[in-house]
């Protein structure tokens, strides 16, 4: 007599599970699904009226199928997802209780049943590996999110929380993530950042910048719009130091080396569009050795070492196309003398003025005739800002204030002493300043000679508007 061929087993395999409860293990798992524990219950009631299903085991596989091993004592059906095979539904054989150890007849009814119930475990042990895997992708970025250096929060149109990164909770003082849209309204943030999408505020001694950003997808048919906002969180304290102590190791340097060194603040109300989305190309524009940093959400600083500040004043005209224009206010302040960051920074926002009228190019004019300094002031004054002196002391008083970018003095002055020599004090003071001298000579053969006054402009008596046009143009564009 022949020996029987063993029979091939099944790859490792899960616990097996009888009919019903391997029902109420499916209905278990996607209790989350709207109305698929009735579908389930019904599923279960209909085939509870087979005599079989007490008795069906499902057997599920947690390696890889062999599509050979089934069993020649039963009927069974693969459990065939759409990409692998889950397992097997066995029912019947020698041994079962309803077949009283002979072969089991199956009618076309029970074979309906049982391929809808093999159908129906495929399809949901299909959706329990995406799940699984989703759930696991899930975890993954949950720990790369709070590996970011940045708080993020993402909300559903509903209002329900989606998600919250480990920064985002500790810089709102929320300890468990559910937390999080507690700290979120208004009246705990101290700003709505629905009506204010862009934003900052102090927590927890820490300076934070937010922008709230529409996330905007399409649906699971592809068509309405589903939005979501997602709140960036970003803590300013590190560059607010930064900056701080940037300008405070050159002011140490600039004393040391006997350079000059600038400060500029500028300033704009609105976060939106402002100061903080120009910063990257502001400091594309640096030179090495040169800083710019945020002081808070509305202002940033910038220290300019060699620098004096009518220099500075000009680089800083330079940038204006990258800064926004409404409501920026700008402060250019000579530091070099101060000992603390602090005090430069003080000295900063006392001087805080339009920008339109701070990056203004300045001129001092000064003649012994308060006629002739009004009638020029009339001409000029729209496009710079205007400084007037009769006096000589007045006017050496001017030049040490503050900067100007041009001088225009009459040569043959009758107090203090002439025009040259203002025009060489000027100098001496403000290399960048361009001297213009006015006169009813037709050469300046003194001003010619004199390598302190090189770059000097003529503008000869009685004036010609096209000659003042012509030598003040290329002062007004810089």
């Amino acid at each position: 007599m022949s020996a029987v061929p063993a029979v091939p087993s099944l790859p490792p395999a899960l616990p097996v599970l009888n009919g019903p409860a391997a029902l109420r293990e499916v209905a278990r798992a996607f209790a989350h699904v709207a109305d698929f524990g009735r579908f389930t219950a019904g599923l279960e009631n209909a085939l509870g009226r087979a005599a079989f299903f007490t008795d069906a085991r499902v057997q599920l596989l947690a390696g890889p199928a062999d599509a050979t091993a089934f069993r020649g004592d039963r009927l069974t059906l693969p459990l065939a997802g759409a990409e692998r095979l889950h397992g097997a539904l066995h029912v019947g054989g020698a041994g079962d209780k309803a077949g009283g150890g002979g072969a089991r007849p199956f009618g076309p009814e029970d074979l309906h049943l049982l391929s809808s119930l093999a159908a129906v475990l495929a399809a949901a042990m299909d959706h329990a590996v995406r799940h699984g895997e989703l759930s696991r992708n899930l975890d993954v970025l949950s720990l790369l999110l709070d590996l970011a250096p940045v708080g993020l929060v993402a909300i559903h149109a509903d209002g329900r929380l989606a998600l919250a990164n480990e920064a985002a909770r500790r810089w709102l003082g929320a300890e468990r993530t559910d937390m999080v849209a507690a700290r979120l309204a208004p009246e705990s943030l101290g700003v709505d950042w629905r009506s204010q999408p862009q934003f900052h505020l102090r927590l927890g001694g820490q300076l934070i910048y937010g922008e709230a950003r529409p996330c905007v997808a399409a649906d699971a048919a592809g068509d309405a719009p589903a939005g979501a906002t997602a709140l960036v969180l970003v803590d300013l304290t590190p560059q607010q130091a930064q900056l701080m102590d940037g300008l405070q190791r050159e002011l140490y340097r600039c004393r040391w080396l006997g350079l000059k060194l600038s400060f500029v603040l500028l300033e704009a109300r609105e976060i939106a569009g402002g100061l903080l989305q120009r910063l990257p190309a502001l400091r594309a524009r640096l030179q090495p050795g040169e800083l710019a940093g945020p002081y808070d959400a509305h202002r940033i600083g910038l220290v300019l070492p060699g620098l004096d500040q009518g220099v500075a004043l000009h680089c800083l005209r330079a940038l204006v196309p990258l800064l926004p224009c409404a409501g920026l206010q700008a402060a250019v302040v000579p530091a070099e003398g101060a000992n603390a960051a602090e005090h430069v920074l003080a000295a900063a926002l006392a001087q805080m003025r339009p920008a339109t009228t701070a990056l203004r190019p300045a001129l001092l004019l000064h003649d012994d005739y308060a006629a002739v300094n009004d009638m020029l002031a009339l001409v000029l004054g729209r496009q710079f800002e205007i400084v007037k002196s009769t006096r000589f002391a007045d006017a050496v008083a001017h030049l040490r204030a503050r900067p100007f970018d041009a001088l225009v003095t009459e040569v043959d002055l009758r107090e203090g002493g002439s025009g040259l020599e203002l025009a060489r004090l000027a100098r001496q003071l403000q290399p960048a300043l361009r001297p213009i001298f006015t006169t009813v000579a037709h050469e300046l053969p003194l001003a010619a000679a004199d390598p302190l006054l090189t770059g000097h402009g003529v503008i000869h008596k009685p004036f010609d508007l096209a000659r003042i046009e012509a030598v003040f143009e290329p002062i007004r564009l810089g």
